[in-house]
């Protein structure tokens, strides 16, 4: 306990002995760090093996490797294996050290190297990854099944048939029928009004015209499909006035409206 004590000799000195010793600073995983905080003094964490590099006759050459192996008992639900990466020697003059409850600092060596600690994707990575997917979307007790908003509506209205909350017009089912219901009848009408949009004496043009002020790009046959039933050579014959036809790049086999007719109102046509 006196060494923790304060006093006018210990708070602020600096034990700089061993300022000289080389030391590396690496960034590692979260996780991995952890771990290690949690374990107990004296645990053994892993082996840090270094791997010679050199060519092998008939075989790829193998390069040189500095690779951290965590024990067993640390790694039971993280991956084993982990590589140095992007090591350097660029870096600032950087002093790793230690402030003692009695205000003395300990200066523990110099920076020499820094690096990242990487996860090996071996075959035990790529196992945890899986359990660990399976067992964040895979459940006993419930699972997601996507329907048609048609089928919502169907099973809404039997099971408001059979009476229960959606028959009086209240709850979850009335309100999830009722959603289905607006779903379908909001589709239906916006068809509608495509179909109804352009009238049987509207030129081709100003058609095409009004198209191309929704989107920049159209293909002919979206065109034909969009204009209310205008034949294709009519298309056709128009887009080879106004519009441009990419025949390579992003926008290949795609119609644009030429420079000067862009930017301009129907009635401009």
């Amino acid at each position: 306990m006196s060494d923790d004590k304060v006093t006018a000799d210990s708070y602020g000195k600096v034990e700089v002995t061993e300022h000289n010793t080389e030391c590396w600073m690496l960034r590692i995983p979260p996780v991995l760090s952890s771990a290690w905080d949690d374990a107990p003094e004296g645990t053994v964490l892993g082996e840090l093996v270094f791997r010679k590099g050199g060519k092998i006759p008939g075989r790829p050459a193998i390069k040189p490797g500095l690779d951290v192996v965590l024990d067993p008992n640390i790694a039971t639900k993280l991956p084993q294996q982990y590589s140095l990466q992007a090591m350097t020697k660029k870096l600032p003059v950087l002093h790793p050290f230690t402030r003692h409850p009695n205000g003395s600092v300990a200066i523990h060596g110099k920076v020499t190297r820094t690096g990242n600690l990487q996860v090996k994707q071996d075959a035990n990575y790529r196992q945890l990854c899986k359990d660990r997917i399976l067992k964040g979307t895979v459940h006993k007790s419930r699972f997601v099944k996507p329907i048609e908003a048609n089928q919502v509506v169907h099973q809404s209205k039997k099971r408001a048939a059979g009476g229960g909350a959606a028959a009086g017009g209240n709850g979850f089912g009335d309100a999830v029928h009722q959603f289905g219901k607006r779903m379908i009848e909001a589709q239906n009408t916006t068809q509608q009004t495509k179909k109804a949009r352009f009238t049987a004496d509207q030129p081709t043009k100003s058609i095409i015209f009004e198209l191309f002020e929704q989107q920049q790009f159209w293909a002919a046959k979206d065109l034909k499909a969009a204009s209310g039933g205008r034949s294709d050579n009519e298309i056709r014959e128009v887009l080879r006035e106004i519009a441009d036809y990419h025949r390579s790049g992003d926008h290949k086999t795609l119609w644009e409206l030429k420079k000067e007719f862009q930017n301009k109102s129907k009635s401009d046509a």
